[in-house]
């Protein structure tokens, strides 16, 4: 009988991460854990394989009688994330470990969880992830910690450029890395040294950028009523440094970076997940400054991750289209949906979804990623989204009565409900709205989650991560349990119901809407 201690971190644990810490444990080893104190004991019939124990996501090391201690791989990515690189020492848990801080992303799910479902779900090395609605790559990122085969579609531009980025980051030579990086800041702190030497009126930059400078960007005429033209001297120089040095295939991870620092040197409101300006502007915003610091943190996080990566690579990448329509995707993606799926694994948008294009609205300009006519384009096409012309919601309410998406039944007595609810003299446009932006959202669900049983091999895993919210309508509150429909929906496309867990309190850094409730839930499907 070989004994192993499981010893937990000194930090603080969710209820769910407890509960889930256990069942991976059950999962992985075959053998029923015991919690004694802040460690969970076990004892084996047979030998323990240290591969097994270097997998587990809330550990901070394994103690396996008359062996050396065993550091799970999560643990020391945490700790890389530190200055003193001590899994022993860890406080905190960390969720922008390796290139997870490359770029916030509104409402992105900790990657914690990510590793936690795949060991929970027995994913194996080589095996073939997809991630339907991709956001910023949190998935395809621990995909490549782990080995596993992935791919991420999404509709926001931008969230495809940062996850590449960090696929991106995470497999560069980190010599190069760091020494690009240097160069970078040279170079930039070179070529805005002019900046510093006193009052930045149109007629000093244009002296110093050309009297065309401002026609370099893509949609130079939105930009100016955004930021200030001393701010954008600085991300002009910023960009053209990047676009002089850095070798080709390591460009998005400077230009995401600088991104990451965009909103806080604009008029727009930081704090804010609308596109509004602040009420007191500045004239100037240290944007080199604000840059530079970020350059060096996030490079620093990346090349100190590296150290602790498997050569189990696998092969990992995101594109941009539409999950619930496969036309939209390139050929080399639904070539890897065709090879069949081993586990769709995804924390999908709400009913009424996060503002995404709004957050992004302005790197998304900067970068030419898309113009201010498709960037408002962008913002309707996505699964979730609020935004309906009043001729939509008069047809989507037509959809309704007859059911012409063919929701799931429940789906579509949820809609009905609310649709006979609003009150036109009460409810203002929005609220009006809800109705069919919700059977809008389960339709557009109900075709993504088809299209994943089509490619699922049999047996396959469908994971999503996903909360309720709420709404009011004629005065009274409406639930709209997003977890439970989409159960319902599963199991209208063929898909078998596995379990559902409760992750309590588990809050994505505070961004949820003033109408969503403060839990989450896990919700584990399977192709028959």
């Amino acid at each position: 009988m070989i004994k192993v201690e499981l010893k937990f971190h000194e930090y603080s644990y969710l209820p769910y991460e407890l509960r889930l810490a256990e069942l991976e444990v059950e999962r992985l080893l075959g053998v029923e854990p015991k919690r004694i104190n802040r460690s969970l004991h076990i004892a084996a019939d047979d030998s323990v394989p240290i591969r097994t124990l270097e997998r587990l996501t809330y550990f901070q090391r394994a103690n396996v009688a008359g062996s050396p201690e065993v550091i799970p791989q999560q643990a020391r990515l945490e700790a890389s994330a530190t200055k003193h690189g001590d899994p022993s020492k860890l406080r905190r848990q960390s969720t922008r470990y390796s290139a997870h801080g490359l770029h916030e992303y509104r409402g992105k799910f900790n990657p914690q969880m990510v590793r936690t479902v795949t060991n929970i779900l027995g994913l194996k090395i080589g095996d073939r992830v997809w991630d339907p609605f991709c956001g910023s790559g949190t998935v395809l990122l621990e995909a490549r910690h782990q080995g596993f085969d992935a791919i991420g579609v999404d509709l926001n531009p931008l969230a495809v450029t940062i996850a590449n980025a960090k696929l991106s980051a995470i497999e560069a030579c980190p010599d190069s890395l760091t020494n690009v990086a240097y160069k970078l800041e040279d170079l930039v702190q070179d070529r805005t040294k002019w900046i510093a030497k006193g009052k930045l009126d149109e007629e000093v930059i244009s002296a110093n950028l050309g009297k065309d400078w401002l026609h370099r960007f893509p949609n130079p005429k939105y930009l100016t009523s955004w930021f200030s033209l001393p701010v954008l001297a600085q991300l002009l120089s910023i960009l053209e440094s990047i676009d002089e040095i850095v070798p080709h295939h390591l460009r998005n991870v400077f230009r995401v970076i600088l991104s990451s620092i965009v909103r806080d040197v604009s008029w727009q409101d930081p704090s804010d997940l609308r596109v509004r300006r602040r009420k007191n502007p500045a004239e100037n915003y240290p944007a080199v400054d604000a840059f530079i610091t970020a350059l060096r943190s996030r490079t620093d996080a990346v090349v100190a991750a590296q150290r602790h990566l498997s050569p189990y690579r696998g092969w990992q990448s995101a594109f941009l289209g539409d999950s619930g329509e496969l036309s939209s995707l390139n050929e080399k993606a639904r070539t890897f949906l065709e090879g069949g799926i081993d586990c769709v694994l995804s924390s999908p948008p709400y009913a009424t979804a996060l503002p995404y294009i709004d957050t992004q609205r302005l790197s998304i300009a900067l970068f030419g990623l898309a113009t201010v006519q498709e960037i408002r384009k962008l913002d309707a096409a996505l699964v979730g989204s609020r935004e309906v012309t009043t001729r939509n919601r008069l047809s989507l309410e037509k959809s309704i009565e007859s059911n012409e998406a063919k929701v799931a039944e429940e789906v579509w007595m949820l809609c009905r409900k609310l649709r006979n609810a609003f009150d036109p003299n009460r409810d203002g446009f929005r609220r009006q709205n809800t109705p069919a932006v919700v059977y809008r959202y389960f339709a557009g669900m109900t075709q993504a989650m088809a299209i994943a049983r089509k490619y699922l091999k049999e047996g396959g895993w469908l994971a999503f991560i996903v909360g309720k919210n709420r709404t009011s309508l004629g005065g009274n509150e409406y639930l709209i349990d997003t977890p439970d429909l989409l159960a319902a929906t599963g199991k209208h496309v063929g898909l078998k119901f596995i379990d559902m867990y409760k992750l309590d309190t588990y809050s994505r850094y505070d961004v949820h809407s003033r109408n969503s409730i403060r839990d989450e839930r896990l919700l584990i499907m399977q192709r028959p």
